[in-house]
């Protein structure tokens, strides 16, 4: 069960740095500074959450990570894909109340 649970943790992981990259080049080749600064805001606060709560996914998997605090980076960043779900998610509900 570990197993399947880091695969879906180092999935949502490597998307969510995917996503990340997608619209860091949006924001310097179509100007969407807005969607690049709330993107931040959502990566800074989850990882700063992270680290100071020592939220570490991989060491609640029992996967040993070089430095304690890069789990918890990674972690942080898995927070953020979290809330940015969780947002497109109810702006999807609130389109469709409104058609």
């Amino acid at each position: 069960m570990e197993t399947i649970a880091l695969l879906i943790a180092v999935a949502v992981l490597v998307e969510g740095l995917v996503e990340y990259v997608k619209t860091i080049i949006k924001v310097f080749t179509e100007g969407d500074v807005k969607t690049g600064i709330t993107q931040l805001c959502a990566i800074g606060i989850g990882i700063l959450l992270a680290l100071v709560t020592g939220a570490n996914i991989f060491t609640a998997l029992s996967i040993n990570v070089a430095y304690s605090w890069v789990g918890c980076v990674l972690t942080g960043i898995l927070i953020s894909r979290g809330s940015n779900y969780l947002s497109d998610l109810l702006h999807r509900l609130n389109l469709n109340q409104k058609s």
